[in-house]
């Protein structure tokens, strides 16, 4: 196995200061560090906010249609033929008896170019519903159940539509309450002059109201000038808020007695028997919902992050090599230009500085340049002397 290389990085990644008289040019290096600085305080918070909405579902909006219907079993074509007293009494059979039953379904349309795998997990009508209100148009004195409801639980299973049986042979108007689940709580604004304000046409969340409301202080600019934290209203948001001067700080326990639930879907249809087994309404009504989508899906945008932060890594090894080459090469420069103004002290400077390292080698105490032109000097003597003595010996041999 490959031992791994590593990687050489300076602790610090700035030029001498002296550079910038040789080399006009590094001041634009400096300029990037402090660039670097600010970019890099930015990456750390934008990865916090990535981090916190990857870690929140995320929803899209799509489109409910809504079918109501009604099924007719046991009529006798005639409205009126069989009494309500006959039913009540018994006196016909329960399969015998005129009935009807009113059926509500709904069902997701699958989005623009959604392909079948896209459509593999099908959602089902009561998950888009939090509660559900019937009202049935009959004979309070001889029908006691006219009213219908129904509300979530957290234990009920989805279903993909709900029915409503009961026995009679006459048509009934039905009026159906539907209040439609959102993922975040919405509400409605109840005070019109502040709807024409700010333009909503619907339900809206605290936070789209506030923001909103923020939107049109800043476009008329009503903060003051010396305080801006107070709110200088216009003609029409003081009559909205009922004050010419409103404090940020108390905002948002003001807005909250214009903010009321959303009214209920309601749906009008009229349960016909007479008209064959089956009868529909005439039109279905689309609703706009949002689902939650996979978590695949919203990281779509982070998927190349690896691959750009192998390259950032790249960069920055690249950045501390040449760094690396520039410090050596400053550190040459000086040297050649000290022997070139002054050789005679550069080469004393250098005798001492070796001399130095020597004695820390060898643990001599001797300190200086004296000590070290006495061992120069020391070896001569010894080579002159081992010179006279092999001159000596060669005249010897030669008489």
């Amino acid at each position: 196995m490959a031992t791994p290389v590593k990687r050489k990085r300076l602790v610090e990644k700035s030029l001498p200061p002296k550079i910038e008289s040789y080399i006009p040019e590094s001041r634009l290096f400096a300029q990037l560090q402090a660039l670097e600085r600010r970019l890099d305080t930015k990456i750390v918070r934008k990865r916090l906010e990535v981090q916190e909405a990857l870690g929140k579902p995320v929803y899209k909006k799509r489109i409910l249609r809504i079918f109501v219907s009604n099924l007719a079993a046991n009529q006798t074509g005639a409205a009126g033929a069989v009494g309500a007293d006959d039913m009540d009494d018994g006196r016909l059979g329960a399969a015998d008896a005129p009935s009807w039953t009113l059926r509500i379904e709904g069902r997701l349309l699958d989005a623009t170019g959604a392909t079948p795998k896209a459509r593999a997990t099908p959602h089902k009508f009561s998950e888009f519903i939090n509660s559900m209100v019937v009202e049935l148009e009959r004979d309070p004195d001889l029908y006691s159940d006219n009213v219908v409801q129904w509300r979530r639980a957290a234990a009920d299973n989805d279903v993909d539509g709900f029915e409503v049986k009961r026995r009679g042979d006459e048509d009934v108007k039905v009026k159906i309450m539907l209040d439609i689940r959102t993922a975040t709580d919405r509400f409605k604004v109840n005070s019109p002059l502040l709807r024409e304000l700010l333009d909503i046409r619907g339900p809206i969340s605290k936070a789209g109201f506030i923001m909103r409301l923020w939107q049109y202080i800043k476009f008329n600019n009503l903060q003051d000038g010396d305080d801006p934290d107070q709110i200088r209203c216009d003609a029409g948001l003081a009559q909205a808020l009922g004050s010419s001067v409103v404090s940020f700080t108390t905002l948002p326990q003001m807005l909250h007695v214009f903010l009321t639930r959303p009214d209920p879907l309601i749906i009008e249809y009229t349960v016909r028997v007479h008209a064959g087994d089956f009868h529909m309404a005439q039109y279905a009504f689309d609703v706009e919902v949002e689902i939650e989508e996979p978590s695949r899906q919203s990281v779509g945008p982070l998927a190349n992050v690896q691959a750009r932060h192998r390259e950032l890594s790249q960069i920055e090894s690249q950045l501390a090599q040449k760094m690396q080459d520039i410090h050596n090469a400053r550190t040459k420069r000086d040297f050649l230009r000290s022997f070139a103004e002054d050789p005679v002290a550069f080469v004393h400077r250098w005798i001492d500085n070796q001399t130095k390292d020597l004695e820390v080698i060898l643990g001599d105490r001797r300190h200086g340049l004296e000590a070290a032109l006495g061992a120069i000097m020391a070896a001569d003597s010894t080579a002159q002397e081992l010179t006279a003595e092999r001159q000596q010996a060669l005249e010897r041999e030669t008489a």
